[in-house]
């Protein structure tokens, strides 16, 4: 089978290489250019419109807190109702707009992130405090899920006929209505853009309410939608508060569908409140909201590939991953040679500006961010086996916290059961890799998990006992590519259909079935 027929004609973006003078010039050069439009001033925009407001947060680069970055404007109430008011007023437009101009949208915004690589990945880092290797990994994952809904919304309406002598029955799809997105700031490019236009080119008008603290890069893509075809008043904007605005949205009558990636408890809230709304539709939460995600290393693996694996997939991005390693669960025959060679790695990887393509490991997101982990780190220090300390003039500089290494007996404390969202990690000890199945599924989540092995049975026994949305063999469990691993978990990991797979624009539609008796004796006459 070639890669056309197994894609289906889909091929995914290449990623770039920074070896090469030209890529890394041109990066520079982008970094160079975007600050001087520091910093950025962002706005709510309903039906195209700029919004004055009166509360202005402003925002710093992670990395160097005494760079602003931008300005962020944040909608008011009556902005939030303004927005739902006019995507209900369009809705019945867009979804009764021809399926292919809305797939149209799709394909010019991947062209549009495709040529603005390099700004898009400078705004990122400046942003976020993302590397730009990870950055690099992101545009291309929006510009897969852009392309890739876009073929799958062709199949999706056309028709589905059974038909019969006597009678016709036809299957389609109508859009829902209205949808909120409510996105997260760890992959501020790829998930808000999956989150919107998985929706939009299903017919779905759609209010983006991008998180407080990558407003700029949610709004550099809101911009490229409009660029790209889509009508402002199927789209619209509203940074701010997600405990306010967010809140609101959540609430009002006139939303049909929630789409939501974030934390436990915030995802968990919304589904508390579409239920409990007294609205004329069910209203549906589709929600991810992440993982306590585990690791196993057996007897039998080539500890080579399980190190460097496990190293990329706890600290890439400090961390900040909901499929990010927290629990790396080890037999007890490997456990000390395998301790020995990760805390080796650690120690080997190098702190600082994100800017730099040879930095691993760089700053968490905000100052709140950094307390809380720091905290931790004081809360559970008896634990601590390895510490990557960072010195004192980086941290003075920026959101930096140490990268650590816990070992724990006790898979049932916080160290085996609560996502840190850090870039923290706990070791665990097995008997046997039964038991290590146990452990790794022993908590409320089922996001992403992985196993190093060449043994045959236990690669099988994972296959089949291993609790996850996503389970990865002998690789790191972070990096889901669009099509190639739909992305999503269950248990309290998620509810709804995977990120980039084959079922997930059918979450914003509802099916609908004609019969008809075509055993007529004539037709009336015209009139």
């Amino acid at each position: 089978m070639n890669s056309d027929q197994n894609h289906n004609g889909f091929h995914n973006e290449p990623l770039r290489d920074f070896s090469k003078e030209e890529e890394r010039a041109s990066l520079e050069k982008a970094f160079s250019s975007l600050k001087k439009e520091l910093p950025f001033q962002v706005y709510p925009i309903v039906s195209g419109k700029k919004k004055e407001t009166s509360l202005k947060v402003s925002w710093s680069n992670p990395a160097n807190r005494s760079e602003k970055i931008a300005d962020i404007h944040y909608a008011s109430l009556k902005d939030a109702e303004e927005a739902i008011l006019a995507a209900n007023r369009y809705s019945e437009t867009w979804k009764n707009e021809n399926p292919k101009t809305r797939i149209q949208v799709l394909i010019n915004a991947a062209q549009l992130l495709r040529a603005q690589k390099a700004r898009l990945t400078a705004l990122m880092s400046l942003e976020v405090g993302k590397g730009v290797k990870d950055i690099d990994a992101e545009i291309a994952e929006a510009i897969d899920f852009c392309e890739f809904y876009a073929q799958e919304a062709e199949s999706l309406f056309h028709p589905r006929q059974r038909n019969l002598p006597g009678e016709e029955n036809t299957y389609y799809y109508i859009p829902r209505g209205t949808s909120l997105v409510v996105a997260p700031w760890n992959f501020p490019l790829a998930i808000l853009c999956g989150m919107t236009v998985a929706p939009l080119v299903t017919g779905n008008t759609v209010i983006m309410k991008p998180a407080e603290q990558s407003s700029t890069i949610a709004f550099e893509l809101y911009n490229i939608l409009l660029q790209a075809g889509a009508p402002s008043s199927a789209l619209h904007f509203l940074p701010g508060k997600g405990e306010e605005i967010g809140a609101y949205l959540v609430k009002h009558p006139l939303v049909h569908t929630i789409n939501f990636t974030g934390s436990r408890a915030v995802g968990l809230g919304m589904i508390r409140e579409a239920a409990n709304q007294d609205t004329k539709f069910v209203k549906k939460v589709i929600a991810e909201m992440g993982g306590k995600n585990a690791i196993i290393v057996d007897e039998d693996a080539d500890l080579d590939e399980a190190v460097l694996g496990s190293v990329a997939s706890a600290f890439g991005f400090q961390g900040q991953k909901c499929s990010a390693l927290s629990r790396l669960i080890l037999l007890e025959s490997n456990y000390e040679i395998f301790k020995t060679r990760f805390i080796e790695a650690l120690q080997s990887l190098k702190f600082g500006s994100p800017e730099d393509p040879s930095v691993k490991i760089g700053p968490v997101i905000d100052s709140e961010s950094k307390e809380r982990l720091d905290k931790l780190a004081q809360e559970f220090a008896p634990k601590i086996v390895s510490r990557r300390t960072i010195s004192g003039e980086i941290k003075q500089n920026g959101n930096f916290v140490d990268a650590i290494i816990f070992e724990s007996e006790d898979p049932n404390s916080p160290l085996g059961q609560t996502e840190f969202f850090g870039p923290y990690v706990t070791l665990f000890k097995a008997k046997n890799f039964e038991e290590a199945i146990q452990i790794a599924n022993n908590v409320d989540y089922a996001l992403t998990g992985g196993i190093y092995s060449r043994n045959p049975k236990h690669i099988q026994y994972a296959k089949e006992k291993f609790e996850v949305g996503n389970l990865y063999i002998n690789r790191g469990i972070t990096g889901a590519i669009v099509d190639r691993q739909p992305f999503g978990g269950y248990k309290l990991s998620g509810v709804g259909a995977k990120a980039g797979g084959p079922d997930y624009l059918r979450q914003f539609l509802e099916p609908v079935n004609i019969t008809e008796n075509t055993m007529r004796r004539g037709f009336i006459p015209e009139t």
